[in-house]
């Protein structure tokens, strides 16, 4: 593993953070493409990006903080702002960052679930990206195992574990691709790619966590997989009232 990616004099580039942000601009570099391509101007994708990633990271720390380390980040308070060094969880990053775009786009009167459909796919690309920062800077590892693919993280010990990292980018890629195909194949109803992003991440999520090693979470695997399997059930009744609603018909409940 590889913490720090590179050293510029007294400057030391850490491979999570550089991944991130790498993950943020290749995001952005295909929705400002794609709203081109569609002839649209690409300023209200900026402003979003630029909103989502003060919210999502601020966010996404906060939920890391107070899930998995609080006692430790409480008795080191700086030591919140090193986010380059790891530690932010993707739900608290999606969660606040969404919010975010969401309160903007009804202040801007911009429709809120097309414009959810639009960045979903980006933001699984971006995801897979950023994963990859994770594998360079050796956490978010998975359980020790006798696969051929397993890795060894010299900084937990010299035991082969699954590539947790490396599944979570795989299926980062794989959403994204299955979400660009079912956009092109034509949306149903406003929401279903968002919801679909979201059901297909929570699935994938449920199962990789069973092969990680949360240690610092108290209910451990099962219980992160269950907080998958419950953000998926949940897109899941969404998506079923969206659909119902765009046909006209009352879902039934």
């Amino acid at each position: 593993m590889r913490p720090v990616l590179f050293e510029i004099g007294n400057l030391s580039i850490y491979s999570y953070g550089f991944f991130v942000a790498l993950g943020i601009a290749v995001a952005t570099l295909w929705m400002v493409y794609q709203s081109k391509k569609g002839g649209k101007s690409p300023d209200i994708v900026l402003d979003c990006v630029l909103i989502a990633v003060i919210s999502g990271v601020i966010g996404a720390r906060l939920f890391y903080v107070f899930l998995y380390e609080a006692d430790y980040y409480l008795a080191h308070p700086l030591e919140i702002l090193y986010i380059q060094q790891g530690g932010l969880a993707f739900y608290g990053g999606l969660l606040s960052g969404l919010l975010a775009i969401v309160i903007y786009l009804l202040i801007r009167r911009i429709p809120v679930l097309p414009f959810l459909d639009f960045v979903a796919p980006a933001t699984a690309l971006g995801y897979a990206v950023a994963r990859f920062g994770c594998f360079m800077n050796g956490c978010c590892y998975g359980k020790t195992t006798t696969i051929p693919w397993g890795v060894v993280f010299p900084a937990v010990d010299g035991l082969a574990r699954h590539p947790t990292q490396i599944y979570s980018m795989l299926a980062g890629l794989l959403i994204f691709i299955f979400l660009v195909w079912k956009s092109q194949k034509g949306i149903r109803f406003p929401g279903q790619i968002f919801c679909l992003f979201l059901i297909v991440y929570g699935l994938s999520r449920s199962v990789i966590e069973l092969f990680r090693e949360n240690t610092e979470l108290t209910a451990g695997p099962y219980g992160a997989s269950l907080v998958a399997l419950l953000l998926a059930l949940l897109s899941g009744i969404l998506y079923y009232f969206l659909s119902k609603r765009a046909k006209g018909i009352r879902p039934e409940v």
